[in-house]
């Protein structure tokens, strides 16, 4: 498991570090890449370096990982450097508060812009050892959350096992674990009940072996608990139900902080066999209210789960008991935050719940961000599955005083604060046709803003070309590609339910699939017509019918902003097909502006002109149209894009950027607006709404 090699790769990587130093982040990333011991940032990994200072003094000095960094992709410059002798003299102190320790670890800093270090960086301080590993091991946390654990670790682990009482992390934690050290010397770990392991060594190699060794062993532990497997998910999954349940979910753990403004988060799904078989199980309720593994979870998922122990099939009843649990779950975690709130300055978090589980439909996780959502689902995932295999008869929840000081520990809330969300963090936008230029601009515009998208087109490759751009130029989770033809109303239905289960819902439908057709009425296929009408008129009524049980189940408003054309205004000759179908399209979109506000869901129109793509995404329509357009006018293809320019008012190129910037104006609610047209020609007088 140890490769040697891999240590010379990170030295190429960071010519300048020392060996022991690529050997840190080496180990460091072996941990993290394993989910079973550290999820998103948890766990931390250190080493004590001695080296010269400004003044060429050799000066003692401990690396340790910096809070929140995600130990998988670790480097040299997410370790914070410390100095050693500072921080070892505060064990000195009977007591530190949160702010002073705060304030030390940043006085001990080697570099001010440094990130914070670990929260158990005074543990690692204090122990004398090189190397320090810390993992919150699923295996590890099992066996410290049973009757007796003490007694269990140290049968299963052995008798070179420090096993100490749950501390919160900083000066009490660190100075509870020097002192189980100091009186067993020849340990090889300190186990904190209902925190995780550390192990040691004086190189990184041992440190990381005793890690894998405990864990390992603590994981056959767990293997001999696991109950005989069962065989309900087959029978008794309600895979149908997923996408109404995370909608209606949506809805009811949404805020409304203004008719312009709904604080809507997104949903992560979880629904494999082993999941869909614990929802089903005798011990579900008590895995769901008894408590986090860790505390450290707690910021990420709450303490307790929902439980929804059936699914009624009419949308009002479902929405009714949702809403009855989440009430109840708020009400107890009022009383929660009543009960240990000891500052009357503190202000309580949000109450609503952030984990749910439904019987036979698997496991839904809420975050403001796709992160956020992913995290909770990973954490909520590894902590129903543990409970689960180690079963429930000897389970000891974490004391309530615990997770709550670690819930409102500004040092560990410091792992959520962000900056100022952008202005469409937490919606989920459809654009369909987006193989094509418009689409793609759209869909890249959205996500700039901090949507999560699913982009959609009957051509795939075309399809997955532009899903690979955006995903590469942002976060990857956030996009997601679905094919579907737009003109087949089933395809289309099941098509919406699918974009739906990408990230829990819809908020802005952006119907932009189109095509077209040349040539004049006496001239015009019948085929040919009904295809262009297909696709632009029907194309875009089926989408829009799809989406609006959604809308009613959300019922957080919503956008509808269709891709209509200047062609509405100002037609040209044979050019029937499309002028006709794209307008009728328009009158659609107008009437389910009258239709959809009494849900409070706006419709708008974008009336584009002569937007050209380029070479990694090219125009579809102009790719259709381009060749006659040219010989009509005797231009080559720059003289074509330089004609459309200067036949505007403004004598500018009109971009799918530009349309997809005015998407993002209606989506953001920034005006109240239903039922516009907004052109975005350049101005073309004769194409003026009139």
């Amino acid at each position: 498991m140890f490769e040697k090699t891999k240590i010379k790769e990170i030295l190429n990587e960071f010519p300048d570090l020392s060996r022991e130093m690529a050997e840190r982040i080496y180990t460091s990333r072996l941990i993290g890449e394993k989910p079973e011991w550290v999820l998103h940032g948890g766990g931390n990994t250190s080493i004590k370096l001695t080296g010269p200072d400004l003044f060429g003094e050799d000066r003692d000095v401990i690396f340790v990982k910096g809070s929140g960094v995600d130990m998988a992709a670790i480097k040299a410059d997410d370790f914070t450097g410390l100095d050693l002798a500072s921080l070892k003299r505060l064990r000195q102190l009977p007591r530190l508060s949160d702010d002073e320790m705060d304030n030390q670890l940043r006085l001990s800093k080697l570099r001010a812009d440094a990130p914070d270090p670990s929260v158990e960086a005074l543990l690692h301080a204090f122990l004398p050892h090189r190397f320090i590993d810390h993992t919150h091991a699923d295996a590890i946390l099992a066996m410290t959350s049973r009757d007796e654990a003490e007694s269990l670790i140290v049968s299963v682990l052995g008798d070179k096992v420090c096993v100490i009482p749950y501390e919160k992390s900083g000066l009490p934690l660190a100075s509870a674990a020097v002192t189980a050290w100091e009186k067993n010397p020849e340990a090889e770990a300190i186990i904190v009940l209902h925190h995780g392991i550390f192990t040691f060594g004086e190189d990184a190699e041992t440190a990381f072996q005793r890690m894998a060794d405990y864990v390992a062993r603590a994981e056959k532990w767990l293997a001999e608990q696991s109950p005989v497997e069962l065989k309900w998910s087959a029978v008794i999954r309600n895979d149908s139900a997923i996408p109404r349940i995370a909608q209606i979910i949506r809805s009811t753990c949404a805020v409304t902080e203004s008719p312009d403004h709904v604080n809507t988060l997104l949903v992560d799904i979880r629904d494999h066999d082993e999941i869909i078989e614990i929802s089903l199980s005798w011990e579900v309720e008590n895995i769901c209210s008894s408590g986090v593994l860790t505390p450290d979870h707690v910021i990420r998922t709450k303490n307790r789960y929902v439980y929804i122990d059936y699914v009624p099939d009419d949308d009002e009843e479902l929405t009714a008991l949702i809403t009855k649990r989440i009430n109840a779950f708020k009400a107890d975690y009022e009383t929660y935050f009543k009960t240990f709130q000891e500052d009357p300055d503190k202000t309580m978090l949000d109450p609503k719940p952030r984990v749910f589980l439904v019987a036979g439909a698997g496991l839904f996780a809420l975050g403001e961000t796709r992160k956020a959502a992913k995290i909770a689902a990973d954490i909520a995932e590894h902590t129903i599955i543990t409970k689960f295999r180690a079963g429930m008869e000897s389970y000891t929840p974490i004391d309530e005083a615990h997770i709550f000081d670690m819930e409102y520990w500004p040092l560990q809330l410091k792992k959520l604060k962000t900056k100022a969300p952008p202005p469409l963090q937490g919606k989920i936008g459809l654009v369909t046709g987006a193989a094509g230029a418009i689409g793609f601009g759209i869909a890249d515009r959205l996500l700039a803003a901090g949507a999560a998208v699913v982009v959609s087109d009957i051509d795939e490759t075309g399809l997955e070309n532009v899903r690979r751009i955006l995903a590469d130029r942002y976060d990857k989770d956030r996009v997601a590609a679905i094919h579907f033809d737009v003109t087949r109303e089933e395809s289309v239905r099941s098509g919406m339910e699918k974009a739906c289960l990408a990230f829990g819902g819809m908020d802005i439908l952006v119907p932009n699939a189109g095509t077209a057709h040349v040539a004049k009425i006496e001239d015009l296929d019948f085929d040919k017509f009904q295809n262009v009408t297909n696709v632009n008129l029907m194309g875009t009524f089926n989408v829009i019918k799809a989406v609006i049980p959604v809308f009613k189940r959300q019922n957080t408003g919503g956008n509808i902003v269709v891709i209509s054309t200047k062609n509405v205004f100002d037609p040209g000759a044979a050019f029937g097909a499309y002028s006709a179908s794209k307008a009728g399209a328009h009158q659609m979109a107008r009437i389910a502006a009258l239709e959809l506000a009494e849900l409070g869901v706006r419709v708008n129109m974008i009336n584009p002109d002569a937007v050209f793509g380029d070479e990694a995404v090219p125009s579809k329509l102009w790719e259709m149209i381009g060749p006659d357009r040219m010989k009509a006018r005797g231009l080559d293809p720059e003289g074509l894009k330089a004609y459309y320019r200067q036949r505007n008012l403004l004598k500018i190129t009109v971009t799918a950027e530009h349309v997809g910037n005015a998407v993002v104006f209606f989506a953001t609610n920034q005006t109240p607006t239903t039922g516009a047209a907004l052109p975005v020609d350049g101005g073309v007088p004769a194409a003026f709404p009139r």
